[in-house]
C-alpha cells in the first residue's frame, strides 16, 4: 500500500507544478491584457499542449483566483504594504495569488510544498529578488494562518 501512495504522489507532483505554471502564465496574460478572457488557457495550450489533468487543475486555480482576487490582493497588501498590489511585479503578484489561494483553500496540500513551489516559480520566472520577496511574504502569511487540523495536538 505504501508503494502505491508514493507512486501516486510522484505522479501528482508534476501535474501540480505544470498546473501552477500554466495558471501563472494565464494570470500573467490576463493582467497584461487587462481582461478575463476565458480562452487564455486554450490560447496558451495551442503552442505548448498540456494534458487534460493539467488543464483542469490550472483552470481550477485560475477560476478560484478570479472569484477571490480582491481578498487575495488584500492579503498581499497586508503582508507587503510597501507598494500597492497593482504596482508589484506582475509575476510576483500572481505567484503570491496562487500560493495564498492554495494555502487558504487547499487544506490537504502541505504548506511547505505550496511555499517551496512558489519560491521555485519565483526563481524560474521572476527577477533576481523575486524568490526572496515571495518567501518573505509567504512566511509572514504562514505565521498568521491557524494551524492545520492534522497538526493539532490532542
Amino acid at each position: 500500500m505504501a508503494s502505491r501512495t508514493r507512486t501516486r504522489s510522484r505522479r501528482q507532483g508534476p501535474v501540480g507544478r505544470q498546473a501552477r505554471i500554466l495558471a501563472l502564465q494565464s494570470l500573467y496574460a490576463r493582467d497584461l491584457r487587462g481582461s478575463d478572457d476565458p480562452n487564455l488557457l486554450d490560447w496558451l495550450c495551442l503552442e505548448d499542449p498540456a494534458p487534460p489533468s493539467v488543464r483542469r487543475a490550472a483552470a481550477a486555480i485560475v477560476d478560484g483566483i478570479a472569484t477571490s482576487a480582491a481578498h487575495l490582493d488584500a492579503v498581499i497588501h497586508r503582508y507587503a504594504p510597501a507598494l500597492p498590489v497593482n504596482l508589484l511585479a506582475v509575476v510576483d503578484r500572481n505567484i503570491l495569488r496562487v500560493a495564498i489561494y492554495e494555502l487558504t483553500t487547499r487544506e490537504r496540500m502541505p504548506r511547505n510544498v505550496v511555499v517551496n513551489e512558489a519560491v521555485e516559480l519565483a526563481s524560474m520566472f521572476g527577477s533576481e529578488s523575486s524568490a526572496r520577496f515571495v518567501n518573505g511574504v509567504l512566511g509572514s502569511v504562514l505565521n498568521d494562518l491557524p494551524a492545520p487540523a492534522n497538526d493539532a495536538v490532542d
